[in-house]
């Protein structure tokens, strides 16, 4: 789990990336290219710092990702 306790704003744009390479890292377990391909973007767009809205779907449709979590933090990563 990404520990997040030192955070005094879990909703700006940094925080939120680094959940979005949680997931990559620890959840998808594969490399920023593939990544990008398995959420139909390019590498570049999904390096933007804020996400759009087709990324949050795709996150949650392909790996069930809890959008909650993804946003603020809090909750479960994973939606069961």
């Amino acid at each position: 789990m990404l520990a997040e306790t030192s955070i005094t704003n879990p909703t700006l744009p940094q925080y939120i990336g680094k959940r979005i390479k949680h997931i990559r890292t620890e959840i998808a377990q594969t490399s920023q290219e593939s990544f990008a391909c398995q959420m139909c973007m390019t590498q570049s767009n999904l390096s933007r710092v804020y996400p759009s809205c087709f990324l949050l779907y795709r996150l949650h449709l392909t790996y069930r990702i809890n959008l909650n979590w993804l946003l603020t933090g809090q909750g479960e990563v994973l939606i069961h």
